[in-house]
């Protein structure tokens, strides 16, 4: 199974979006296909920071049961005291949406690292 490893504050986190997760996504974006919500960055605007954290929460329960939506904003705080920015997170959820089989990546792109 495809998942991406992004480490984060010190804790490497395995992150996929199953069929489950998906779905559950979609309820908490009011319907929208999540990747709709990432791709807004396109079209010259920014997901909202719920959006953007409620993905990477979605993203992280296929493997990490146990965390909460409280843990994702503390381990987002956590990153941000760690000296990231919100737009720091785009790029490792855009690569959750590819090992997710939302598309393809292009043939050279290996800046983030994928396990299968």
């Amino acid at each position: 199974m495809k998942y991406m490893t992004f480490e984060i504050n010190g804790t490497d986190y395995k992150l996929r979006l199953g069929a489950a997760q998906i779905m559950e996504l979609e309820k908490h974006l009011g319907g929208r296909n999540p990747l709709d919500v990432l791709m807004a960055t396109e079209q010259g605007q920014l997901p909202s920071v719920t959006s953007t954290l409620r993905i990477l929460h979605a993203a992280m329960v296929r493997f990490q049961a146990s965390v909460s939506w409280r843990d994702v904003l503390d381990i987002y705080d956590g990153y941000v005291d760690n000296g990231n920015t919100y737009t720091d997170l785009l790029q490792p959820l855009i690569k959750v949406f590819e090992v997710s089989g939302f598309f393809k990546a292009a043939p050279a792109e290996e800046s983030l690292r994928a396990t299968q």
